[in-house]
């Protein structure tokens, strides 16, 4: 009896994404094109971002995929055959054939900064081969402090001994990542509020970005705190009490 050989296996997707994250500037013997108009595009911060990519229509079954790359990671951007994608859609084709696979990249910023590669997958067993785009290089002009805003609503405050003062602080939940600290003064001598020893003085709440260390980002303007001693309480030791809720701090002047 004639020996049948045995089917070759066909690696699982993720390995198979990694080969191709890893083959870029490979060429492809496939006879359709992907083709990305753009070479490279300039976009504001907070805008919105247009990434154009055309695949021949008589190219074969298998999805398109958008990835970026940047010196830190090879990152799937949007998969046409669908997933969770936040500020990525694609663009509305009305063509009868499916050739446009251009995609819209909502609110950017500085992380989007990359070559994004349009990316044909063919579909046979057993491999799956690829053909990719030129690449286009993504550039985002301004910064995100541009669009973000460090915000303290009041400018003064005067508050008597032994009362309760609120600062508030509103701070966006976007890019960086990072803590976000009250400081009292500015410059080189101011000092964390929790190692303060007189509450009279300016608030700063600032945004710092994550890292090691961390680096101040920006800064609100700034409140002006000033304390008129209770004259029930001469002399009376200080104490001071904090609790923060947000970035809203609560003090008790004792």
């Amino acid at each position: 009896m004639m020996s049948v050989p045995a089917p070759r296996s066909c690696p699982p997707l993720p390995s198979l994404l990694l080969t191709l994250l890893l083959k870029f500037t490979g060429t492809s013997d496939q006879e359709f094109q992907v083709t990305q108009p753009e070479s490279s595009v300039s976009v504001r911060a907070g805008e919105i971002l247009t990434l154009s990519c055309n695949v021949s229509a008589r190219s074969p079954a298998g999805p398109v995929l958008w990835f970026r790359e940047n010196a830190q990671e090879r990152k799937l951007i949007y998969n046409f055959n669908g997933g969770q994608f936040p500020r990525v859609t694609q663009v509305e084709n009305t063509e009868f054939n499916q050739t446009d696979y251009s995609i819209r990249i909502s609110n950017v910023s500085p992380k989007d900064v990359g070559t994004y590669y349009c990316v044909k997958l063919t579909i046979a067993h057993p491999d799956m081969s690829y053909v990719s785009g030129s690449g286009t290089v993504v550039s985002v002009n301004g910064t995100t402090q541009e669009i973000f805003q460090v915000q303290q609503a009041e400018m003064t405050q005067t508050v008597s001994v032994g009362e309760t003062i609120t600062l508030s602080c509103s701070v966006p939940d976007s890019f960086p990542k990072g803590p976000v600290l009250w400081f009292k003064g500015n410059g080189p001598n101011r000092e964390l509020i929790y190692n303060f020893k007189e509450d009279a003085g300016t608030y700063y709440c600032m945004k710092f970005k994550e890292g090691k260390p961390n680096t101040e980002f920006q800064s609100g303007p700034g409140t002006k705190v000033f304390v008129t001693r209770n004259q029930f309480a001469p002399g009376a030791p200080e104490k001071h009490l904090m609790t923060m809720r947000g970035t809203k701090l609560r003090k008790n002047l004792l």
